[in-house]
């Protein structure tokens, strides 16, 4: 509603026109015999008017006419048809703490022209909206009435006399402008969550925490303003976890760690707009659940590393076919996987992403045909292809390089995650896996100590042998 306080007082005042009887009657008209007490009454009627909010009083006291375009705009200022409920109520309550003050001393009269200063104060609504939470318009209300810090506004009143009637005549004073700001204000009320159930569990790996929070309506678009925090023995950590995932009434606060989450006390606090909705808490002890969590970081100590070369381009082609993809992939695609053995009897096993990212690249723009990008992108056709093209302004050339660049970044980043730890022990010719990452397992070692086993997380098929040599 600014918008139109803008156009009332940025209107031009027309000439003096001749008042109406009405208007006559109202204020004691004084002619060059004017008194400093007449022009302190003439303010205090235009004044209350404005406190008030009557449009038609305010144009009465002015030189405008019944029918001009800043009578009309006032209407529409103060008219209900514009606003929200909400947004009518708070500029009531608003108004209601206006008060003002005439400046005496300053009144000035020359001839049929004269001003006076008049001082408005309100109650701060800015500070009220800005400090608080409000869940609905009646907390809003409160708070404005309650308020005690002040805004104040300074006028100064134009008067011209006009068949001896002291009338307004500068309306078009930004200052009026400033006193109606609070129109039309909007207000984010904090929607009011009702939860049915809340409660947090921990998978049998000791690598996931999950809270669910379940709400008696869809919050969907609310989405944005939900975080949460996580909390290890009373002191905030693992602030980088990922954003709480939304479905309907639902929201999962997740926290993922794959070398294991350590054993502590860990509390999660989910937030609105940084307020608290609810919190909860589990004991979290790996050894009772089964997983081992290797205290400290292994990779600073010195191990003996093996190398496992894996082409896994013809189990990716199958993979997406039997997923339902309309795709035909040929090619090698490489993913070197890092197994470190550690003096303490720990190990790492570790993808390397770095060289992986530009294998992948490469062998999707081998692969990015016109049938496999109908396919990735999801649609039927060609045709429908180059329409989303054409409505996003791309070309298709465009479209399949951003794609390509879609699917390289994303599973880069998921391969960046997959590090395994755990420990190892060797008995023999056999080695056995405790791992915090996957099902245990077992390999064997070969001549030259290569290191052979099946990994039901690594694998691309359940009978796909990775081969691991001693690096160098």
């Amino acid at each position: 509603m600014k918008t139109n306080i803008t156009k009332i007082f940025s209107l031009t005042v027309a000439a003096a026109i001749t008042a109406s009887c009405a208007s006559c009657s109202m204020i004691p008209g004084m002619g060059s015999s004017a008194k400093t007490e007449d022009i302190v009454d003439a303010a205090d009627a235009f004044a209350s008017a404005l406190v008030k909010c009557d449009a038609g009083k305010i144009i009465k006291l002015t030189n405008e006419e019944k029918d001009s375009d800043a009578a009309e705009d006032l209407e529409v200022l103060f008219g209900n048809e514009d606003y929200t409920d909400e947004q009518i109520a708070i500029a009531d309550a608003v108004a209601d703490t206006i008060e003002y003050e005439i400046d005496e001393e300053s009144v000035k009269i020359d001839k049929d022209e004269a001003s006076v200063d008049v001082t408005f104060t309100m109650a701060d609504y800015e500070a009220v909206l800005s400090d608080g939470k409000f869940t609905d318009v009646d907390e809003v209300i409160d708070a404005i009435s309650d308020c005690d810090d002040t805004i104040e506004t300074e006028i100064t009143f134009e008067f011209a006399l006009e068949d001896k009637v002291w009338l307004i005549s500068n309306l078009g004073d930004k200052a009026y402008g400033k006193l109606y700001s609070f129109y039309g204000i909007e207000v984010d009320l904090m929607p009011d969550f009702e939860i049915l159930t809340s409660f947090i569990d921990q998978d049998d790996y000791g690598t996931t925490i999950a809270m669910t929070v379940a709400f008696s309506e869809d919050i969907s678009e609310y989405a944005d303003g939900f975080d949460f925090d996580v909390y290890l023995d009373g002191e905030l950590a693992y602030e980088d976890h990922d954003a709480p995932t939304i479905q309907g009434e639902y929201i999962n606060c997740i926290l993922w760690d794959s070398i294991g989450l350590v054993s502590g006390s860990y509390t999660f606090t989910l937030r609105y707009d940084g307020e608290e909705i609810v919190s909860e808490s589990l004991e979290l002890d790996n050894t009772n659940s089964g997983s081992t969590v290797i205290s400290g970081d292994p990779t600073d100590a010195e191990g003996d590393v093996y190398l496992c070369e894996m082409d896994f381009g013809d189990f990716l082609a199958d993979y997406l076919v039997d997923s339902g993809y309309d795709v035909d992939l040929e090619g090698s695609l490489i993913i070197w996987l890092e197994l470190t053995l550690y003096e303490d009897g720990t190990y790492t096993l570790i993808p390397d992403a770095n060289t992986f990212e530009g294998d992948l690249e490469e062998y999707l723009i081998n692969n990015m045909t016109d049938q496999n990008l109908i396919a990735f992108a999801g649609v039927s056709s060609m045709e429908e292809l180059e329409e989303y093209a054409d409505s996003n302004e791309m070309s298709i050339d465009s479209l399949r390089e951003l794609l390509i660049d879609s699917m390289v970044s994303s599973t880069v980043e998921a391969i960046a995650e997959d590090t395994d730890q755990g420990t190892y022990t060797i008995s023999g010719d056999s080695i056995s896996f405790d791992s915090s990452l996957m099902n245990d397992f077992e390999g064997t070692i070969g001549d030259g100590n290569m290191i052979s086993f099946v990994n039901d997380y690594f694998s691309p098929a359940n009978d796909y042998v990775l081969e691991f040599y001693p690096e160098g």
